[in-house]
């Protein structure tokens, strides 16, 4: 019987369908301003993960109205976030710093617990309200089952970090320091050696407050659409980087185990497939 042989490389990548950049966005408050944004990025195809602060949203059982330039009302968010992620920003937004670790794990807990009853699914991710956070901190975040938590703070190459409870992003969307954002994004984009992660923060209020809500388009749109752009929420990035570090290669690398629940492509002497969850799967 002739066996074939097995491949000469096998490589996992970064992202994927092997990917070449990963695009996610974060926006904090859930200002009434979410909603052009939200509209546009479904039109181009781009990600957010929205944090909100379930303690002050409105809750009048209808829409806020968008000349009242307040926080939606908690019977938007279902409809108006879904396809993106909705993550924890503390009930009523106090800095971590500022307050005791019992009555910020309360502000995370009771958060937590309110958007999922909102959106129906675990919430997992957060943003630091006001930037805020020390080491006490990110050691009660973990023990409240928080996966990623992001900072204000900005590097250029921001993921994988080695702490992911202090995860800072590439930019504010507003930054000029080194470049503004498109010029960012093409020198990133324009290199086709570069490979990483392109990861946005803001709040949708600063398009308004600014009048600066032409910026939209022409700083976010030429982020959509793009072939070898994988467009995803934090959690979902996260997610798929845990996925990816738990496949395993078997040493002849005739086959692969996928103990994740999601899908992990790999690159099989230049072919890629996706190995299935809960599978082992053979690369021959």
């Amino acid at each position: 019987m002739t066996v074939a042989p097995a491949p000469a490389r096998v490589v996992i990548p970064r992202f994927p369908g092997n990917k070449r950049i990963a695009v996610t966005t974060s926006w904090d408050d859930g200002l009434v301003f979410d909603r052009p944004v939200v509209e546009a990025f479904n039109r181009w195809g781009i990600k957010g993960t929205f944090n909100l602060n379930s303690g002050i949203l409105g809750r009048t059982g209808k829409p806020t109205p968008i000349e009242a330039k307040q926080r939606i009302d908690a019977c938007e968010v279902a409809e108006l976030y879904a396809g993106h992620e909705v993550a924890v920003h503390s009930a009523t937004h106090p800095s971590a710093t500022l307050v005791s670790l019992a009555e910020f794990a309360q502000e995370i807990i009771d958060d937590r617990k309110a958007l999922e009853d909102l959106v129906c699914y675990p919430v997992r991710g957060m943003a630091y309200p006001n930037g805020a956070y020390n080491a006490e901190v990110i050691a009660l975040l973990r023990q409240l089952g928080i996966v990623y938590a992001r900072t204000t703070e900005a590097v250029p190459n921001c993921f994988p970090v080695a702490e992911p409870l202090a995860w800072p992003a590439t930019m504010h969307w507003q930054a000029s320091n080194p470049s503004p954002m498109p010029q960012r994004w093409n020198e990133c984009y324009n290199n086709s050696r570069w490979s990483g992660v392109f990861f946005i923060w803001g709040h949708s209020y600063e398009f308004d407050r600014g009048d600066c809500w032409d910026k939209l388009e022409s700083y976010f749109a030429p982020l959509g659409g793009k072939s070898d752009v994988w467009y995803c929420t934090n959690i979902e990035l996260w997610d798929y980087h845990y996925a990816r570090s738990r496949l395993v290669v078997a040493a002849n690398k005739r086959t692969a185990y996928n103990p994740s629940a999601i899908p992990v492509s790999v690159s099989i002497d230049g072919k890629v497939m996706d190995i299935p969850p809960g599978k082992v799967t053979p690369l021959v």
